[in-house]
């Protein structure tokens, strides 16, 4: 109508993530992950199923946007392969895990490769998700809490051989809808102690970590097989004993 103000949408990037603001207070939160040379075509680097391939490569993306306590609202998965047979299974792999995080393959859209022939695998995934803002978990810490990793760092064909280990994408949910949890990031590439550091700065804080564990803080997470969270000390035995898995805490916030 005329002479009414529309609100341009405010897009902002904290992490690996993409902040879309409109009018009212929903936010939109975009992240997004690739994937390449880890497949069963004849040029791939790691060789393993297809399936596996696409369960991982959604899982980097979902975890990010659940880990800002967003809900997800749909998955896109770009395939450089044909849709048949490699990008079927791709899409049974990204289904599995989509499953696990209670969506339905309705949630799924996406395009795969068909006009050339592909030797080597590719996969992009970009996932969207919609909160309140009184409910993102970024930038919501308090000086003095302690952070704390759930799950452990694992790369390669630990991945697989000791997948009980892992941050389950249940846990991560009841973390992301627990209030006694602040800020939560997967951890990645990287290491924890990356993760740490970046998410003391995001709250004006610095990192402290504990004595004798800085081998774990430099592991590479993977697919995101842990995340680090932050809450206060006192909240932290009682939020175990509901969600379960390893919990240690590797150090806390300070001014």
């Amino acid at each position: 109508m005329r002479g009414m103000t529309i609100m341009k949408p405010q897009v902002q990037r904290i992490r690996d993530l993409t902040l879309v603001r409109r009018e009212g207070s929903r936010v939109l939160v975009i992240g997004c992950d690739s994937s390449a040379s880890i497949g069963n075509k004849p040029m791939d680097v790691i060789q393993t199923p297809p399936d596996i391939a696409g369960y991982y490569a959604a899982r980097v993306a979902v975890m990010e946007v659940l880990s800002a306590g967003a809900d997800i609202l749909t998955v896109i998965d770009t395939l450089a392969v044909e849709r048949n047979p490699t990008g079927s299974e791709i899409i049974r792999g990204i289904h599995r895990l989509l499953h696990e995080a209670g969506l339905t393959d309705a949630h799924v859209n996406g395009s795969t490769e068909d006009n050339f022939v592909s030797c080597q695998t590719g996969i992009g995934i970009t996932v969207i998700g919609e909160a309140d803002e009184e409910q993102l978990k970024l930038g919501c810490s308090a000086i003095g809490d302690c952070i704390v990793m759930l799950g452990e760092p694992l790369v390669g064909s630990a991945v697989l051989e000791q997948e009980a280990k892992q941050c389950s994408i249940r846990q991560l949910q009841q973390l992301a809808g627990a209030a006694e949890v602040h800020d939560i990031h997967p951890v990645g590439s990287k290491g924890a102690g990356y993760e740490a550091v970046l998410l003391a700065e995001l709250n004006g804080g610095s990192f402290q970590a504990l004595p004798g564990i800085t081998e774990k803080l430099e592991a590479s997470g993977g697919p995101a097989t842990a995340v680090i969270f932050t809450i206060e000390k006192s909240n932290l035995e009682l939020l175990q004993t509901s969600i379960g898995g390893k919990m240690e805490i590797i150090g806390h916030l300070y001014q």
